[in-house]
């Protein structure tokens, strides 16, 4: 039987594996159609470095490649691993765990983002500033706005000016921040608003 038809939908194939929707419940098969993974889930975001987070009963948590439920459905929102840490929810607050279900990071903050070149943007109170990989503030929370570090770089919001801070928490604001606009551009095209200089 061509496994199209057997479910309502088919998503893309990701690390071998695709999500696949029977009856508004999720599950997974493989590259030849079978079925790995029941379809139990009420959501799933899909397998990143060998987890997929799914979502049952209004809890989230994490399923190896064999439908394990590896880190258990306890957090009420999740968001894929990145870099061996998934960011998670709990108790209205994020924080990040490891591949073994490891609190990383306290569950202190508003709103995180994945780790990207060793770094998470975080938010608490309003600031937004960096964590590594050990949970430890690397740059502080002091930030109205930051995107994620990327060639060196992050673009941050201070005071209604944008403008950079590289990894050891240097500032980069007017016109050093658009020397490092201009050499990101000669390696990528790729521009930053810096208006409000």
């Amino acid at each position: 039987m061509d496994f199209c038809e057997k479910y309502d939908s088919v998503c893309v194939f990701s690390e071998g594996y695709a999500a696949v929707e029977k009856d508004d419940k999720y599950g997974f098969i493989d590259e030849k159609g079978k079925e790995i993974v029941p379809c139990i889930y009420d959501d799933t975001l899909g397998f990143v470095e060998g987890y997929a987070a799914v979502t049952k009963d209004g809890k989230c948590g994490f399923i190896d490649k064999t439908g394990k439920e590896i880190i258990p459905l306890i957090y009420s929102d999740e968001h894929n691993f990145s870099e061996g840490l998934a960011t998670v929810e709990k108790g209205g607050k994020r924080g990040f765990i490891d591949k073994t279900g490891k609190e990383i990071t306290p569950f202190v903050y508003d709103w995180t983002w994945s780790f990207r070149n060793g770094f998470a943007c975080v938010m608490k109170n309003n600031k937004w500033g960096f964590i590594d990989t050990t949970g430890k503030e690397i740059i502080p929370l002091i930030y109205d706005y930051a995107f994620n570090f990327e060639r060196g770089f992050a673009v941050v919001e201070k005071n209604g000016k944008r403008g950079f801070v590289d990894k050891t928490g240097k500032e980069f604001f007017g016109k050093a921040a658009k020397e490092i606009e201009k050499f990101l551009d000669e390696e990528k095209n790729n521009r930053y608003d810096l208006e409000n200089e």
